[in-house]
């Protein structure tokens, strides 16, 4: 097969029905290896008791669940939005989040919120000046120097936990994908790549290493959509995606908890049968119809899931990952769970027929990107804010293709 013809299935498979299920299916796949493997499963089982192998309930919720994604996505490829009135749920979930998150005046979270929108709105009038990527990037890395500032760093566990809830990184998060898209859809591939391994190192300073993962997969979904790299370059970035988690995670992992025995090649195992086992617990309260009814995902940190799921664990609040559809089934059971699974579904759907032009491409490249990182996090407020800012940017686009 010609490489042109490999890029044809590629593209093809970068659908919402076709990729998210796969990243998904082979998350539950890694997750029941890594109850099988002796160099993992131990650390399952011994420092986090309650974690047994999933039963055959939380493998069927997950399988459903992935169905009902992709059939939703082919149903919200039906949807035609045309309404820019998405600023106002825009508005009230950053409200939301902000007032739920921070203890700060009403007066200060109406204003954040409102500001929010405008630069929304602002952001929506230059969509089509290449230049917004360069203010794109701009924002993200004072957004990261704001967190270096503050402490956040690779060598402190504890300033990254605090900074993972900072506004700062949140900042960083969303720009930094943003520019990673952009760079790669209009500029020279040596200026973009340049500007992508900048990208890259605030990232790993900071200490997220799914910041700088998102970086690599937004660049290289917008990449694979608008045929603007070769085969080699996108193995090189998955490369790139395999090495961070290996080494960089097994490096957070040895400053978090001290004593750390998981080998490198081992840490994606891990990761994704940890996760999967806090799922399993999640049925396990929250079958058949919820348990929190609302308050997993209205926090916006993810931090109720520790200590309401493994309250033997967690006897202070931390940031632990449940899978896409974890807060959805902690808060209301089997109908959160598929509920989860369809609004991203057909939120996809939705993105994927409006990608008409370059920009529209690169925020359904962007949106992609997110859902990837979710398979493993968990749907929360933030994402929510996250998910309407781009339908709201994609709907005010209306530009030709090139």
């Amino acid at each position: 097969m010609k490489s042109t013809e490999y890029m044809r299935v590629l593209e093809h498979a970068l659908r919402p029905e076709i990729s998210v299920p796969a990243v998904y299916l082979l998350f539950i796949v890694l997750a029941s290896i890594s109850y099988n493997m002796p160099e993992t499963s131990k650390y399952l089982l011994k420092p986090h008791g309650p974690f047994l192998k999933p039963v055959l309930l939380t493998y069927t919720i997950a399988v459903l669940s992935i169905f009902i994604l992709s059939g939703s996505a082919l149903l919200g490829k039906r949807i035609l939005i045309k309404t820019k009135r998405i600023l106002i749920p825009v508005f009230v979930v950053a409200f939301l989040a902000l007032y739920l998150t921070f203890e700060v005046a009403l007066i200060a979270v109406l204003v954040t919120s409102a500001g929010f929108v405008m630069l929304l709105f602002f952001i929506s009038k230059k969509l089509d000046d290449a230049n917004i990527t360069w203010a794109a990037m701009s924002i993200a890395t004072i957004a990261s120097f704001s967190m270096l500032y503050k402490g956040g760093s690779l060598l402190c566990a504890v300033s990254r936990e605090v900074m993972a809830i900072d506004p700062s990184r949140a900042i960083f998060h969303g720009f930094a994908v943003i520019s990673a898209a952009f760079l790669i859809a209009f500029y020279r591939k040596r200026v973009a790549i340049c500007g992508i391994v900048f990208l890259l190192a605030l990232a790993i300073l900071s200490g997220f290493k799914s910041d700088a993962i998102a970086i690599i997969v937004s660049a290289s979904i917008t990449g694979i959509l608008l045929r603007r790299i070769t085969l080699r370059e996108i193995g090189a970035g998955l490369l790139a995606v395999v090495l961070i988690l290996a080494i960089a995670g097994t490096y957070i992992a040895e400053i978090t908890y001290t004593t750390w025995n998981v080998p490198k090649a081992y840490y994606i195992f891990y990761r994704a049968g940890l996760t999967f086992s806090v799922f399993d617990k999640i049925v396990g309260l929250g079958f058949p119809f919820g348990y929190l009814h609302g308050a997993a995902l209205l926090d916006a940190t993810q931090m109720i899931v520790s200590v309401k799921v493994l309250p033997e664990i967690y006897t202070v609040p931390r940031i632990i990952t449940s899978t896409l559809i974890g807060p959805g089934m902690l808060d209301f059971g089997i109908p959160g769970a598929f509920a989860t699974a369809f609004f991203v579904g057909i939120y996809l759907g939705t993105m994927d027929r409006m990608r008409k032009s370059t920009v529209q491409t690169c925020l359904y490249a962007i949106a992609l990107t997110h859902t990837f990182i979710l398979i493993e996090v968990g749907l929360q407020l933030t994402s929510i804010l996250f998910y309407l800012s781009l339908l709201y940017l994609c709907i005010s686009y209306n530009k030709p293709k090139g």
